[in-house]
Parts: C-alpha cells; sequence; structure tokens
C-alpha cells in the first residue's frame, strides 16, 4: 500500500479536480453577468444556464463510452476542451462579438465535458488506491470540492473588479492549470477498448450497466436513498436564499449563511472520514439522513437568522459525510470494467428528478409559504432513511 503523499498520483488528481472546480465556480458567477451584458435578459439568462445543466441527462449515454476508454485521455480531452471553450469566450468578449446562441453552445460544450469528466475521475481514483484507502480518497475529494464551493465565490467576486471578459481569462487559466497536472498522471491501459465498437454492442453494455446496478442491492439501495433525499433537500435549496431574505435584508448576513452550508460540508466530510473507524456505513447513513431531513424541518420553522444558519450548516454537515460513503460504495461493489457506466447512471438516477422538486418548490411555495414548504421538503428528505435497512447489514 503506497502512502498517500503530495506526490502521490491521487494527490496530482485531486490538484487537476480542484483547479477544475474552481474554474466551473467562478464561471457560474460570471455566466448569469455575461448573458446580461450580451441581452438585458433575464429569460436569456435561464437559457444559457439551462443549456449547460441540461447535459446531465445523457449520463447513462457516457457510460458505455467511459467504460472503453482510457480515463487518462477522458480527463485530458475534457479538461482540454473546457479550456479552450473559456478560452473562446474570452476572446469573443474583449472583440464584442459574443451572443445568447454562441454562450449557449459554449455552454452546453462545458457542460458536456464536465460529465465526462466527472465519470472519468470516479473511474480513476479505484486505478489509483487500493481498496483500503478508497474511504481517504473519495473524502479528500469531497472536503476540496466543498472548499472549492465556499473560495470561488470569493475568487469571483475579486475578479469581478475587472470587466467580465478579462475575468474569463483567469478562469481560462486555471483550466490550463488543471490540463497541466492530468499530464503528470499515470498512464493505465484499458482492453476493454479493444473491443468492436457497434450499435448493438452499446446498447449492450448500456443494458449491461443499468442492470448490474438493479441487482448488486448495495448500489440499488443507496441510489434510491440518494434519490428521496435530494428531491427533499432541492426545495430547501431552491427557496433557501428567498427564505433568508425575508427573515434579514442584510446582504452580509444572507452571505453568513449560504456560507455556513459550505464550512457544514467540509466539518461533515472530515467527520464521516473519522466515523466510520467506528461505525458501519448503514449505521453513519441511517443517522445522516434524519439529522440531514430535521434540519431541514427547522429551518422552515425559524423565524431566526442565526438558528437558520446553524440548521443549515448541520443539514450541510450531515450530506457532506455521505457522499463519501455513497462514492465508495460504487466503487468497492463494481468491477472496474463497469466503473464508467456504474457512476454516468447513478447519477442519472439520484439527480433526474432535481428539475421536477424545483418546479414542486415553486408551485407549493405559492399556496403554502415558503417556510412550509421547506418543512415539507425536510419531511421527505427524511423519509429516505427507511430505505437504509434494506441494505445488508454488513455494509
Amino acid at each position: 500500500m503506497q502512502k498517500i503523499t503530495l506526490t502521490h498520483p491521487l494527490s496530482r488528481l485531486m490538484m487537476s479536480t480542484t483547479m477544475a472546480s474552481l474554474a466551473g465556480q467562478v464561471y457560474s458567477i460570471l455566466l448569469p453577468l455575461l448573458v446580461l451584458e450580451v441581452t438585458s435578459s433575464a429569460i436569456a439568462v435561464t437559457i444559457a444556464v439551462a443549456a449547460e445543466r441540461a447535459t446531465m441527462l445523457l449520463q447513462p449515454l457516457i457510460g458505455p463510452l467511459l467504460d472503453r476508454s482510457n480515463w487518462k485521455h477522458v480527463l485530458l480531452i475534457a479538461d482540454l476542451v473546457r479550456f479552450l471553450c473559456f478560452l473562446l469566450l474570452s476572446v469573443l468578449a474583449v472583440t464584442g462579438q459574443l451572443s445568447i446562441l454562441i454562450i449557449s453552445i459554449l455552454s452546453m460544450c462545458i457542460g458536456l465535458a464536465g460529465q465526462f469528466y466527472q465519470g472519468a475521475q470516479f473511474t480513476a481514483i479505484p486505478y489509483l488506491v487500493t481498496k483500503q484507502q478508497l474511504h481517504y480518497a473519495n473524502s479528500i475529494e469531497s472536503i476540496l470540492l466543498q472548499l472549492t464551493i465556499v473560495i470561488g465565490p470569493s475568487i469571483g467576486g475579486v475578479i469581478l473588479f475587472f470587466s467580465t471578459s478579462y475575468s474569463l481569462l483567469t478562469v481560462s487559466g486555471l483550466s490550463l492549470l488543471a490540463v497541466l497536472l492530468v499530464l503528470l498522471l499515470p498512464y493505465e491501459k484499458h482492453t476493454s477498448s479493444s473491443r468492436t465498437f457497434s450499435p448493438s454492442s452499446y446498447i449492450h453494455e448500456l443494458k449491461e450497466g443499468f442492470s448490474f446496478i438493479y441487482k448488486q442491492k448495495e448500489i440499488w439501495y443507496t441510489n434510491l436513498i440518494s434519490l428521496i433525499s435530494n428531491f427533499g433537500i432541492q426545495f430547501l435549496i431552491v427557496l433557501l436564499v428567498i427564505y433568508v431574505n425575508q427573515l434579514t435584508k442584510d446582504p452580509l448576513l444572507l452571505g453568513i449563511v449560504l456560507s455556513a452550508g459550505g464550512i457544514g460540508a467540509i466539518l461533515g466530510t472530515s467527520l464521516g472520514f473519522f466515523a466510520d473507524r467506528f461505525s458501519t456505513y448503514r449505521q453513519i447513513l441511517f443517522a445522516a439522513k434524519i439529522i440531514g431531513g430535521l434540519s431541514i424541518i427547522c429551518v422552515g420553522l425559524t423565524d431566526t437568522i442565526w438558528l437558520a444558519a446553524c440548521f443549515n450548516m448541520i443539514g450541510t454537515a450531515a450530506a457532506g459525510a455521505v457522499n463519501p460513503i455513497i462514492k465508495t460504495i460504487r466503487q468497492r461493489y463494481t468491477p472496474l470494467h463497469l466503473l464508467g457506466r456504474v457512476q454516468s447512471t447513478s447519477r442519472f438516477i439520484t439527480f433526474t428528478l432535481l428539475p421536477v422538486a424545483s418546479v414542486c418548490a415553486g408551485l407549493l411555495s405559492e399556496s403554502l409559504g415558503i417556510g412550509a414548504t421547506i418543512v415539507i421538503g425536510g419531511c421527505i428528505a427524511s423519509v429516505s432513511c427507511l430505505l437504509v435497512w434494506k441494505l445488508p447489514e454488513k455494509l
């Protein structure tokens, strides 16, 4: 078992992922501003954002391609595509040649590259570490991701002192660093790519991924747990800013509440890393889902800004403890040749109802009020804990 140090391949992968994630976080801030500069239309902003997010629906189709490809090549191509898209956006913005159509197309390319990257990164980790190190590796990945979510908006706020077009050059620089770090990763040869590709074999491999997930109860039930939990959590995500804005008109306090979520996620991931030494994954998942659901309910019931911040931190801490466990379960129970399909299909299953949840949250908030709607979301998230007992006791 090779000790994980700064020169370990996993560390290089994590550094590359952090650079790419920071670029994505900053871009998510720049994108609405860029569209507004071009069109002055709020509807155009939603179109551009939707173009990037719509690529999530293609995740199951990406799985067989990931399993046939070398994960290092996929990471490299995905980072290169994002870098070139950011660079092209920068050049077009500086020259004043941007349009909503170009922004939407490039945003879709960036989103599609991100889907390939996430699948390839998930596939890469079991090749870089032993099974005993998987939970540690996924915990590091989750902590760094949450750090970028906390730090990214700050970086975006600083560079916005300059124009959005020149700020995109900073995003391009972060993406280029991610490319260079991927080049330092070891090469892993795949034998599956030697098989003849045809539409029939592609469909067979697609079915194989779905079939494996359904038969592997550890993965199937954790996906269902995440599906129900994410549906309820989405109620809070959609309405939190509006709800907090009702409690206080101070933008500083609003920022504190949102930042508390990122800090809670980091603390929860760290706690989850140590908790698996004293409890089973099954027990941790049950406790986290109960605590997470109750914290959402408490957010909807409180009318105090500081309590809202505390409950939001507790909820994100519970989610942070669960995320690396879910990934570790998928990696431990999945053969190497199925990793891409299992991750892509699982992400599709767990996130597929988020648009429906967003619409439901909006409709319910109009008739029942925002606080009551958040409470309903918390109740739905809590229900997911019942499926935890469907998991094998050995887990």
